[in-house]
């Protein structure tokens, strides 16, 4: 990962971090890599000699790992990961619901618009980035469905009904 100020250009104005992608026998994720690169943003930390070189004029930081702890994820995080997995979920058949698009309502409050087969025009879902999202993932193709949490909302013109599921 290089890093740098936003006006920097010249390679002496940016870090290299160098981040195995393997702890031992485990493989970081995306996120964990993340974590790690916001972690050693954001906090002061003495190297040493022998993790300090240079590589293409930038300074090379080789990173442990080990030796990190990883930042949280933010909202915005799993905001992204809710996104991924509606749009783009590990499965060869066709995803249901479908994501038709996103309004991020509040700074913890994200619309998801869907639709599925099982009911007619699309629906918006209210969630909230902060919470339980591999729960609300797993659960969220069931629980659009049913009605007694179904609202309209005349505000929204880009849905039939709206379901509230920010404090599920």
């Amino acid at each position: 990962m290089v890093t740098g100020a936003e006006a920097a250009y010249s390679p002496d104005q940016l870090t290299a971090y160098e981040i195995p992608l393997r702890t031992d026998s485990d493989l970081l994720t995306a996120y964990d890599t993340v974590g790690i690169l916001r972690t050693l943003l954001t906090r002061t930390r003495i190297y040493s000699s022998d993790s300090i070189s240079t590589v293409m004029g930038m300074t090379l930081v080789s990173v442990d790992p080990t030796s990190v702890d990883p930042a949280a994820c933010t909202p915005d995080d799993n905001a992204l990961t809710i996104l991924r997995c509606i749009a783009h979920p590990f499965a060869e058949e066709r995803p249901d619901p479908r994501l038709r698009g996103f309004l991020f309502l509040d700074q913890d409050r994200l619309r998801l618009y869907l639709d599925t087969e099982d009911m007619p025009g699309v629906i918006a879902a209210d969630v909230r980035p902060s919470g339980a999202v591999t729960a609300l993932l797993a659960a969220l193709p069931s629980l659009i469905t049913e009605e007694e949490r179904m609202t309209a909302d005349a505000t929204d013109p880009h849905c039939s009904c709206v379901v509230d599921l920010t404090h599920w």
